[in-house]
């Protein structure tokens, strides 16, 4: 069997997770059709966080890869992706234009807090699910908020929980400076790291905020190294990731950094900042890193790279946004899989709305994917990986958060 055909096999097996009612009518809902199933998205192409189109251009390759296997029960995927440019009032006119004009079944994929902010209102007013979205506000987890809405990847209020408490469990009295994105993005992450690390937060933290229509940190990180701090933070995105390491390396800083995990890119963060500059940096995980050398042989990390190959030989596939951008769409193959023959929206957004156990091949060991009716908190564990100023080594076991 062949890696491609072991990643369908197991997507159908997903889709046998929850029985499906047995119909004989198709149902759909706008955007399908016999022959396809028509999604859609925003992305920042350009702007400051550019970078992170990876996920996106990712997804789109494995639906091409999909259709050209015979698509989803018969069904090819069409992805309409629009560039917001990371800006919110853009992000929410394309989305307005994929829903009323494209007439899109569902919008997938949507990178950033600040964008999603923006849309989410009008879409699930509309009943419209928003599926899988990069941004890890709490509030998509509240279906009383955001019924409509579930993201890709961990809470930054969750992930935030786990570095305190690494810090709490290695460098308890650290000082610890953290330069924090002036938004839901940089707020979410701050309130998990003051929630680990409980009474001690006020004393062992010092913040710095920035815009991200600045052009540079670089006052605010000479500002945090005279706090004296050995822990350094950086709550940031894109290019100021990079300038935040460059900046304290270039004036003899040396604390433990700390980065989100969505700004841990080898080819857009690490390697751009220099690997003097984040040699020993942490950030979290959930798919196995390809730039590991134990994970040359993983059946997971060898399909991806086989897929690349084929399908977007231009992408490096040590970056971890493309491995995000892969399990994101084959999370979604999953998901539809469940669907059958009932396409509508309430059925989409039923079938998401009820994982359980569910594992793609690149995820790492001890992450399952569960959600219900009532949490739509799709990971329940972390792995933490630290860079060894070339590649990123998972280390410690899968954490609970």
């Amino acid at each position: 069997m062949t890696l491609d055909r072991r990643t369908l096999l197991l997507g159908a097996l997903a889709s046998m997770a929850t029985p499906l009612p047995a119909l004989a009518q198709k149902r759909y809902g706008p955007g399908v059709t016999d022959t396809e199933i028509k999604i859609g998205s925003t992305m920042p192409f350009s702007g400051p966080v550019s970078i992170l189109g990876t996920l996106g251009k990712t997804s789109q390759a494995y639906f091409a890869k999909l259709n050209a296997e015979g698509g989803i029960n018969g069904r090819r995927i069409k992805l309409i992706q629009y560039d917001d440019g990371y800006n919110p009032g853009k992000a929410l006119e394309l989305t307005r234009r994929l829903v009323e004009q494209d007439e899109v079944s569902f919008i997938f994929e949507t990178v950033g807090t600040a964008t999603n902010n923006a849309t989410y209102r009008y879409l699930n007013g509309k009943k419209i699910p928003q599926l899988l979205i990069f941004s890890g506000a709490s509030k998509w987890t509240d279906v009383s908020t955001a019924p409509f809405t579930i993201s890709g990847q961990p809470t930054y209020h969750a992930e935030g929980k786990v570095y305190a408490r690494w810090i709490l469990d290695n460098m308890p009295t650290a000082k610890v400076a953290v330069l924090m994105q002036n938004d839901d993005f940089g707020r979410d992450y701050m309130a998990g790291i003051k929630a680990g690390l409980g009474a001690t937060a006020q004393e062992m933290l010092v913040v710095s905020t920035y815009e991200t229509t600045d052009a540079s940190v670089d006052s605010q990180v000479v500002s945090l190294k005279g706090s004296g701090a050995t822990v350094f933070i950086s709550l940031s995105n894109g290019k100021f990731t990079v300038q935040s390491m460059k900046k304290a390396h270039d004036i003899g800083w040396k604390p433990q950094v700390i980065l989100p995990l969505g700004s841990s890119s080898l080819s857009a963060i690490m390697r751009p900042a220099g690997a003097d500059a984040g040699k020993g940096a942490i950030t979290a995980i959930y798919n196995k890193p390809v730039s590991d050398p134990q994970f040359d042989k993983d059946a997971g990390v060898v399909g991806l790279r086989e897929f690349l190959k084929k399908w977007l030989p231009e992408a490096d596939p040590s970056d971890s946004l493309v491995g995000g951008g892969y399990t994101a769409a084959q999370i979604l193959e999953a998901v539809l899989r469940r669907c059958g023959d009932d396409l509508t929206r309430e059925n989409i957004m039923k079938q998401a709305s009820s994982l359980s156990g569910l594992t793609t091949p690149l995820l790492m060991p001890g992450i399952t994917l569960t959600t219900s009716d009532k949490d739509h908190e799709l990971y329940g564990h972390l792995w933490l990986q630290r860079f060894d100023g070339n590649a990123w080594i998972p280390f410690g076991k899968a954490i609970s958060v």
